[in-house]
């Protein structure tokens, strides 16, 4: 007998569309590679009245994380990065990062290494505008990944690398030293190791015009109300910048090909093996003891979590949760979300394209 998931689904649209406002919502969960409930409703966008389609595309934002750091640590299973290593091992630029103490350039006591970028502990900010980085992309307006990273090492640390958590561009210079490990542009690492393998046609940095006529009208919730924006993705400044951090457009059918990998521990459900077991194990294995509890960790989805390698771990379930110690994920600036448990081999993914998002719920509509 099939579970009835019809409430679930009456949720979705009484709750999530109906009471906040979410103009279209598409929520797809897998179990033992199989799909166990698939709810796509609404609208693409609400102006025009266009239904969300099933293979609609979303920009994932910070969705794009868990993709960069698996793609990474993918290069660390096969012995060819290391985690412990001095980024400056791989990106020149970074041997010579410094802070400022009292308007003195002074070097950090230990340089930031391959495993301070995946903790996001490396002392780097989220500035995007920062001066090396405005004026490369001043005389460069389509300057590379590996081009933009590297204006990014001219900025003073924030503070001794190791020393804290800091959400940063760290996942951004994590894709450049990817580049400089696979020797090939991050997207093509990407399609050759998990794009093409999982079946993800539709995944990659595209800006052609025919992938922003599939791609959902994006939203932000401001002042009480849903406003269309122009689409603009503000953490992609290049269209040769492939963002480790921010840049990757998808569909839910196709992001959920690499979540069920994932869940059910690197192996696909047409038998490609995108990560050994025990590599999924070190990904949500919690790095940052002594500041698990900060919330910052918990990316949305509350308390009782830490962080493992670039991805939110469940390390508790003090607060009565059911999902169980490892479950593992992320989500993403307009609303793209992410779920992995390997215990129960189950994934969920759910994409919507709202900014601001969590500022809706709870709030009445308009």
């Amino acid at each position: 007998m099939k579970p009835d998931f019809s409430p679930v689904a009456s949720f979705i649209e009484e709750t999530v569309l109906g009471a906040h406002g979410v103009p279209g919502c598409d929520i797809l969960v897998q179990k033992d590679h199989k799909v166990l409930f698939r709810h796509t409703c609404g609208l693409a966008d609400r102006e025009s009245g266009t239904p969300l389609a099933k293979d609609q595309l979303y920009q994932l934002y910070s969705c794009t994380k868990p993709v960069t750091v698996t793609a990474a640590i993918r290069l660390v299973e096969e012995g060819r990065l290391e985690l412990d290593a001095p980024v400056g091992d791989y990106l020149p630029a970074f041997k010579d990062v410094h802070l400022l103490r009292n308007g003195v350039r002074v070097p950090p006591a230990k340089a930031p290494t391959v495993r301070n970028l995946f903790t996001m502990t490396a002392g780097f900010d989220y500035d995007l505008h920062a001066p090396a980085t405005d004026e490369l992309l001043r005389r460069n307006p389509h300057a590379t990944t590996r081009e933009v990273v590297d204006s990014f090492a001219a900025k003073p640390l924030g503070f001794e690398p190791g020393d804290r958590f800091q959400y940063s561009l760290c996942h951004d210079i994590l894709a450049a030293v990817v580049e400089e490990v696979a020797g090939m542009r991050f997207s093509d690492y990407l399609d050759h190791m998990m794009f093409k393998p999982l079946g993800m046609a539709d995944s990659g940095f595209k800006t052609s015009p025919g992938i922003h006529a599939r791609l959902a009208a994006q939203y932000l919730w401001k002042d009480g109300k849903m406003v269309l924006t122009d689409g603009t993705n503000a953490y992609r400044r290049s269209d040769r910048w492939d963002s480790g951090g921010a840049g990757l457009v998808s569909s839910v059918a196709d992001y959920a090909a690499f979540a069920d990998a994932l869940a059910c521990r690197g192996d696909a459900a047409n038998g490609y093996r995108l990560l050994k077991p025990e590599t999924v194990r070190l990904l949500r294995t919690e790095q940052l003891s002594a500041c698990a509890m900060n919330p910052a960790f918990s990316c949305a989805a509350g308390p009782g979590y830490g962080y493992g390698l670039g991805v939110r771990t469940r390390i508790d379930q003090k607060e009565g949760q059911k999902s169980p110690i490892g479950e593992f994920g992320w989500d993403g600036a307009s609303g793209l979300y992410t779920l992995m448990d390997p215990v129960n081999r189950l994934s969920i993914v759910g994409g919507m394209q709202v900014l601001n998002w969590p500022a809706c719920i709870g709030s009445a509509h308009a």
